[in-house]
């Protein structure tokens, strides 16, 4: 979307840039990621094999996944502002004022990706919320038996 509309929206031109910017850095981030866990297995595989216990944890992974998901998080924040600045927007160019629009799918999927990942960042700290009451409901009862 990023790159199909990165000229329809004159009125906040960040907006493509955010998408694709942020979509590019999601996807290294989940190929990283898939990456990691098949290698990790891998070695895991090779560590029962030779009866070796624990794997090897990359400090450069972690630090680059780290500072991957702040950026990305950041980014987020600022594609928020960016999008939601221009709230309700013109979708056509007016004669007279030929810069202050923006097209409707680019806004449109914009104001929903942003909806989809406060919605499920909102269901990660719910279901934390809900283990968290859980793990300390039970701990409890243990300490009393």
């Amino acid at each position: 979307m990023g790159i199909k509309y990165r000229d329809d929206c004159p009125l906040e031109p960040r907006v493509p840039v955010y998408l694709l910017v942020g979509g590019s850095f999601g996807a290294l981030k989940i190929s990283v990621t898939i990456w990691t866990s098949i290698r990790r297995r891998q070695q895991e595989s090779v560590d029962n094999l030779y009866g070796i216990s624990g794997g090897i944890t990359s400090h450069t992974y972690r630090s680059m996944d780290i500072i991957l998901s702040l950026f990305l998080l950041v980014w987020h924040v600022l594609g928020t502002v960016w999008v939601l600045g221009i709230w309700k927007p013109r979708f056509k160019p007016l004669l007279h004022r030929p810069t202050q629009y923006c097209d409707r799918s680019l806004y449109f999927f914009s104001v929903s990706v942003i909806a989809g990942v406060y919605a499920v960042l909102a269901l990660l700290l719910l279901g934390i919320g809900c283990l968290t009451c859980i793990y300390r409901s039970n701990g409890s009862h243990r300490g009393h038996g």
